[in-house]
């Protein structure tokens, strides 16, 4: 093997080598980027819901303040009180029943005298609970699942002329709760976000799953609970570094928040491989651009390395014609660098001989 083909094929070799390093450095650097983009996104969107969370509860204490705010309906309740009047009490049923018929969300209305026995209500929810202490301000007494979705009550103290004369219990059919954790914008075709909370001994889903999953309903005992059920009730940062098991038994990654004053965990989560295809994507163009590059640097590499080593040929030809007998031959000296030197250093070596030779003569 001449000079000419082991210098390309050095060059070739040492160019392939080159770009396989920079390729598998600009994989792992841009999948990890990648990974760290899809955890922030979905840290943010995780925050965005828990903030359409608020928004809805907020709403249904705007109700509340609503129907507390009815002038006619405080003097109802004060004549009631005051003088056990029918009257005023089929006042009371009446405009509880048209805020209940007019106000989709609301499923019922309870109005309470001062102590907490009951006046009137409109609504068909049987939901049963402990009576909790009525006071001036809204009250969140819980969330109650029920076959058609989740239930959420709320109290509140009613006041005339400064005194407390009663007060109203709201229970709020919560299915806004779906529109917020329905909606997989953002999150591909496998993510998911849902709202967990704890009833006893247990972690319970306030919303439908996006996944069906035979003999799970959306319910785990809390000491062996999955990751993506547990973890939003585990004190951590809030953006998510790990990747945990979900009720499927996939992979994922995920990001929570905590909305205290409801008890209520929200969970946004996507699959990893799902989320790896991006990579994966990267790792085929990249591996798309390595072919056609390395085309080139064969081809490249090639040329050059001949390119390079021609003037070496070049004197390996003077001396071989030397050899054979060929007189007044002399290397063509072009440049500055080792291969001049040498072609110089041979041309000299060449003039010393044939002086040597007409002495000898």
């Amino acid at each position: 093997m001449d000079i000419r083909t082991r210098l390309s094929l050095a060059l070739v070799f040492v160019s392939l080598l080159s770009m396989m390093l920079l390729g598998t450095f600009a994989y792992y650097t841009s999948a990890n980027l990648l990974e760290e983009i899809s955890l922030r996104q979905l840290d943010a969107l995780a925050e965005s819901k828990k903030r359409d969370l608020i928004k809805v509860y907020d709403s249904w204490e705007d109700n509340l303040r609503l129907v507390r705010d009815r002038t006619q309906l405080r003097y109802s309740i004060r004549e009631y009180v005051d003088s056990e009047n029918l009257d005023a009490q089929r006042n009371i049923q009446r405009i509880i029943e048209g805020i209940t018929v007019a106000v989709t969300e609301i499923d019922k209305i309870i109005v309470f005298d001062i102590d907490g026995q009951e006046i009137a209500s409109f609504g068909r929810s049987p939901i049963a609970y402990s009576d909790v202490p009525i006071g001036d301000d809204i009250t969140y007494v819980g969330t109650f699942l029920q076959d058609d979705g989740p239930r959420v009550v709320l109290n509140t103290g009613v006041r005339l002329d400064g005194s407390l004369i009663g007060g109203i219990e709201l229970i709020i059919d919560a299915r806004d709760i779906i529109d917020v954790t329905g909606d997989y914008t953002g999150l591909g075709d496998t993510g998911e976000a849902f709202v967990v909370k704890k009833v006893g001994d247990k972690l319970v889903t306030l919303n439908p799953l996006r996944h069906q999953v035979e003999g799970f309903s959306g319910e785990q005992v809390e000491a062996s609970a999955t990751g993506d059920m547990s973890k939003v009730f585990t004190p951590a940062d809030n953006v998510p570094a790990e990747a945990h098991k979900d009720y499927r038994g996939e992979w994922v990654w995920l990001a929570t928040r905590y909305i205290d004053e409801l008890g209520w965990g929200l969970v946004v989560k996507v699959d990893v491989d799902e989320e790896g295809k991006r990579a994966d994507v990267l790792q085929e163009a990249l591996f798309d651009i390595a072919v056609a590059l390395s085309a080139f640097a064969i081809i490249g590499g090639a040329l050059l390395g001949f390119y390079l080593a021609s003037p070496i040929q070049e004197l390996a030809v003077v001396v071989e014609r030397m050899r054979h007998g060929e007189a007044g031959l002399r290397a063509e000296v072009k440049g500055d660098d080792e291969i001049a030197y040498l072609a110089e250093s041979l041309n000299v070596l060449l003039d010393h001989l044939e002086e040597q030779q007409e002495k000898d003569a």
